[in-house]
């Protein structure tokens, strides 16, 4: 059975899930199982589908919320809904059976449900990727404010401090992730708010000294829980 979707496309014969550009996706494990239950139950509570991943295990709201998320991460679309106690697919699924089908029919079927939403929705590829680095580059800065340096070297901080912020917060605010994420997206408005290079906000050297290390933390924090 093929499960075609506006964000993705699932194969359960050789379990595999495309995007809609025909990428291959590695979504494998739990979270692919839920993928598939919820293509063929299209909502469900947490009894239900803790009884169809392994009804000898106990998997409590923490398990499934995270294969949700892994899910909604990997695809790059919020298409597993909670609301009221039950998960849900956003969006209609189409079911066919590859028997019928070759894979350019799929193909074409992929791309026209992404036309028919085409005015609506922007392409994965449109997003903005995801990246370590502008984290590394900025909590390496911020600890060598330890030392003494010139002048100008705290308003490039600030620059790229502020920069990062909003690469990151705008990355949230793009994948639809503000309400799943609005610990980080909110402290990232702050960062933005305090390393502004416009307004500049002016405080003594020890108080800077811990909040360079703060957000040193929090840079750090934030890309390990993307990585999760």
């Amino acid at each position: 059975m093929i499960y075609l979707h506006k964000y993705f496309s699932l194969d359960a014969k050789s379990k595999r899930v495309y995007d809609e550009n025909e990428k291959n996706l590695r979504i494998t494990g739990n979270t692919y199982r839920l993928l598939v239950f919820l293509c063929e139950k299209k909502n469900a509570d947490i009894t239900e589908i803790g009884d169809y991943l392994d009804w000898a295990k106990d998997y409590d709201e923490n398990n499934i919320r995270q294969y949700r998320y892994k899910a909604n991460t990997i695809i790059g679309y919020d298409i597993i809904e909670y609301k009221n106690g039950m998960y849900s697919l956003a969006g209609e699924v189409k079911e066919t059976d590859k028997s019928d089908r070759n894979t350019d029919l799929l193909h074409n079927d992929s791309v026209e449900l992404e036309k028919n939403n085409a005015e609506n929705d922007m392409s994965k590829t449109e997003k903005i990727k995801f990246s370590k680095t502008p984290a590394i580059i900025a909590s390496i800065l911020l600890l060598l404010t330890f030392f003494s340096w010139p002048y100008g070297y705290y308003t490039f901080l600030r620059i790229v401090v502020t920069g990062v912020a909003i690469y990151y917060s705008y990355y949230i605010y793009e994948h639809n992730l503000t309400e799943k994420l609005s610990f980080w997206f909110w402290g990232l408005i702050v960062v933005i708010i305090l390393f502004n290079p416009v307004f500049p906000i002016y405080l003594n050297k020890a108080t800077w000294g811990i909040l360079d290390i703060l957000t040193t933390v929090f840079f750090v924090g934030f890309v390990s829980k993307i990585k999760a």
